[in-house]
């Protein structure tokens, strides 16, 4: 069993004592106790306003993306999915009155914590977009690079297998990876320090591989991980592939504790298609004039947790709820943001709804300049 697991079966037999905890309480009320679901209200309530206040307080006083607000979620998602369910029907059972609004509540929170823990994580999608650009001449060979962020492993899985195969199967040109390669628990990574090393070791591309750095892992995890691989691992700098035909593409890698625009003030070479990688998507908002092409972000997950019509819960951005996955323009430059391929770990469920992992293969095509562009 690896060290995430069982991290997470300990948070599973804490969630099952809050919930028996609560549910013993609310037994000592003859107004909980008379209904099965006042008292499972009563529990999910008290769960709530803790966890909420738990979290704005992780917020006040650790970090505004404290990690230790998952563990919150951790235990609400096993009391919704398991504990609350199991003492709810096993009180009507033995009541012999079955309450329906209540009985299809804890169906719908069952089967979806079901679909959420073992079926959406491994609905893993290709989406091929098509981006042309006037820097480069209509009729120019496209170039593939394919975009995916947030692998964030916890150890060997079947999910990362078929993400490498479909990958090496794209035959791209490039790669390019935008940051949080392990998750913990970090008294001891080498599980996924293990997995993550064999996936990016297995990674093929023509012209290369480029990644820069998140904040899901140490920094000296991250230099162990990448070291003697045929990666590009750019920390405010720039990598720059000569396509033989008058055209080129140039990344520049931005470190996200200390981002670093400085590179991008020199001119730029003609032909050239300019592309900012960083692994936070709100740093478009500093990219508007410093002559762009495309913003290549991550960090979002799209939300991981999304629901139909709304959208994602959270998604760790300023920017707008709809930025967090996919390409949309901004400002002066395109920005992409990758869903991930995988999710939260450590103290979170590695739990995905309604937002399925994502391999973008983003084909960069040329273009005729409108009329009237300037060049």
């Amino acid at each position: 069993m690896t060290p995430y697991l069982w991290l997470q079966t300990l948070y599973l037999g804490i969630s099952l004592g809050i919930v028996a905890v609560l549910w013993s309480f609310a037994g000592r009320f003859e107004r909980t106790r008379a209904s099965t679901t006042r008292r499972a209200v009563f529990v999910g309530g008290v769960m709530a306003v803790l966890s909420l206040a738990t979290v704005f307080a992780l917020r006040a006083f650790d970090h505004p993306h404290s990690t230790y607000q998952f563990t919150v979620i951790a235990f609400d998602f096993y009391a919704a999915m398991f504990w609350l369910p199991a003492f709810a029907w096993s009180a009507m059972v033995r009541r012999r009155r079955f309450e329906s609004v209540l009985g299809v509540a804890l169906l719908v929170c069952s089967l979806g914590g079901a679909y959420a823990l073992w079926i959406e994580p491994d609905r893993m999608q290709l989406v091929e977009r098509h981006i042309a650009f006037d820097k480069w001449p209509a009729g120019a060979s496209a170039l593939r690079v394919v975009h995916i962020s947030d692998f964030q492993t916890v150890g060997p899985n079947e999910r990362q297998r078929r993400a490498l195969e479909t990958i090496n199967g794209l035959h791209p040109d490039l790669i390019v990876v935008t940051g949080d390669f392990i998750s913990g628990p970090f008294w001891d990574i080498e599980p996924a320090f293990a997995a993550a090393r064999e996936f990016f070791g297995g990674l093929h591309a023509r012209l290369g591989i480029v990644v820069v750095d998140g904040h899901a892992e140490r920094d000296r995890d991250r230099r162990r991980l990448f070291d003697g691989l045929d990666v590009r691992f750019l920390r405010n700098e720039w990598a720059r592939f000569d396509l033989g035909d008058g055209r080129s593409i140039a990344f520049w890698g931005v470190v996200t504790d200390a981002p670093n625009f400085a590179g991008l003030a020199e001119a730029r070479a003609p032909g050239e298609l300019r592309i900012v990688a960083s692994h936070v998507p709100d740093l478009s908002t500093e990219l508007d004039g410093r002559d762009v092409d495309l913003h290549l972000a991550g960090h979002t997950h799209g939300g991981q947790i999304c629901l139909p019509g709304f959208g994602p819960l959270m998604t760790l951005s300023e920017l707008p709820r709809e930025f967090a996955r996919g390409l949309h323009p901004f400002g002066d430059h395109l920005l992409n943001v990758s869903p991930g391929i995988g999710m939260e770990g450590h103290h979170a469920p590695r739990i995905r709804f309604w937002c399925p992992p994502e391999i973008d293969l983003l084909v960069l095509e040329g273009r005729a300049p409108a009329h009237g562009s300037r060049p």
